[in-house]
């Protein structure tokens, strides 16, 4: 059985996979892209700037959770990164390719891997005693407050990018 631990860093793996598709493919689809470059000229190297950035900050919060001292709120920060990859299938991936009739930015490593290896790590947490049912109800509004601040995080990379200080 694998434990929660090493399902946590998996999904930091897949969380930096997923990023790198979507940073891969915006540009493939020319809606998304009008908007971004319309709405303040994301360059791709700014986009890729961003999701590593992100795919560090959720890699971080693995770490931060996984080693070291074992405090009981150290496994909620991988249980977040969970919570957050979970809510991003259902929210925008899935939504974003019915719309589309087929393929969305991001769709396969969502579906692929942040889905089924974002389960197995609440799952395991659960089971393993390192996070409670209740603690984790408490974690997931938290996990939809970080991916609600996706355009903030885009905003920012705006605000740095060569195309975006025109």
């Amino acid at each position: 059985m694998v434990g929660w631990k090493r399902w946590s860093w998996a999904l930091a793996g897949a969380f930096a996979l997923h990023n790198a598709e979507e940073a891969l493919t915006m540009r493939r689809f020319p809606v998304l892209a009008g908007r971004i470059d319309q709405a303040g000229r994301l360059d791709q190297g700014a986009l890729n700037g961003l999701m590593a950035v992100i795919s560090g900050l959720g890699a971080a919060a693995v770490a931060v959770g996984t080693t070291g001292r074992p405090s009981a709120w150290k496994p909620y920060l991988p249980a977040g990164v969970a919570g957050v990859m979970l809510l991003n299938v259902a929210l925008p991936h899935v939504p974003a390719a019915v719309a589309a009739r087929g393929y969305a930015p991001g769709l396969v490593t969502a579906v692929g891997l942040n889905l089924p290896i974002g389960v197995a790590v609440l799952r395991s947490a659960v089971r393993e005693g390192a996070v409670s049912p209740r603690g984790l109800r408490r974690t997931m509004p938290v996990a939809l407050g970080v991916l609600a601040c996706a355009p903030l995080a885009v905003a920012a990379a705006r605000a740095f990018s060569v195309g975006g200080s025109r």
